[in-house]
């Protein structure tokens, strides 16, 4: 297998579509950021980014499905990232879930939200799968995964993911993050209390095909990171919708959505 190393050089944030940084408190009393992108309409996408950065990298994509009139879109940060960063990240199985329906809770007390459809993107991917198959799915009409991150057990990365993620023994993970893309922004490790609140879970694949949730999987045929054949096998397998994008890689996935936008 060829070995592919995921470059950020050309990945650019416009500053020009990012929407301000907001935050909220939680009832546990934490402050937590996000963005949002307002559309015409009632429905609301939540989308959450992945691994180093925070929700800064999903402005395009966000602001794409706003203009396009699909949905208002939310881009947490997730908890450790954006104005949390220094929370510790020993958290409970359940805390992300927790998170996220407080971050419902904000949104919905300042705006009318007829439908809610959640997304994400490499790890934040995962965590949309972990919650398609959670007991708080039913909140949701509708789940996007892009490039979600998958079980080890499952075989769907390349070795050395790209170069980007170092893997330890005790199941956290460390980010492989050049000093010169550094703002002293990134979370640059992950705990494995907090890697495994943020995966989705060893038998995901059983519990989707169980469950049958609306959910549809997109990914880059450039992927650097995962395994895109792979990606098709496994989710074909069990009759999910998975689409493979030519001509993008595991970033360009979210910087130019063009092609999949109608996933949403």
């Amino acid at each position: 297998m060829i070995k592919k190393n995921l470059d950020l050089r050309s990945f650019k944030i416009p500053l020009g579509k990012l929407a301000p940084q907001e935050s909220f408190r939680t009832r546990q009393g934490d402050l937590l950021s996000y963005r949002f992108y307002p559309a015409w309409c009632d429905d609301l996408v939540v989308l959450y980014h992945g691994v180093g950065s925070d929700s800064r990298y999903m402005c395009v994509l966000a602001s794409a499905i706003a203009s396009a009139g699909i949905a208002n879109v939310v881009t947490p940060d997730l908890r450790c990232h954006g104005v949390s960063l220094a929370l510790s990240d020993k958290i409970s199985p359940s805390q992300l879930e927790i998170d996220l329906e407080e971050l419902l809770i904000h949104i919905k007390m300042q705006r009318a939200v007829s439908r809610v459809i959640l997304a994400g993107h490499s790890m934040g991917g995962g965590f949309v799968l972990r919650v398609a198959v959670s007991e708080v799915r039913s909140q949701f009409a509708k789940f996007v995964a892009l490039a979600p991150r998958l079980p080890t057990s499952l075989n769907a990365f390349y070795e050395d993911y790209g170069g980007w993620i170092s893997p330890e023994a005790d199941g956290g993970f460390r980010v492989n993050m050049a000093d010169i893309f550094k703002s002293g922004q990134e979370k640059l490790h992950y705990s494995p209390e907090y890697s495994a609140a943020v995966s989705a879970p060893d038998d995901v694949l059983t519990r989707l095909e169980k469950l049958k949730p609306n959910l549809s999987v997109v990914i880059g045929a450039e992927d650097e990171v995962d395994i895109p054949s792979r990606y098709a096998e496994l989710f074909s397998s069990i009759n999910v919708p998975v689409q493979v994008v030519e001509g993008l890689n595991h970033l360009t996935l979210v910087s130019k959505p063009d092609a999949y936008l109608s996933r949403f």
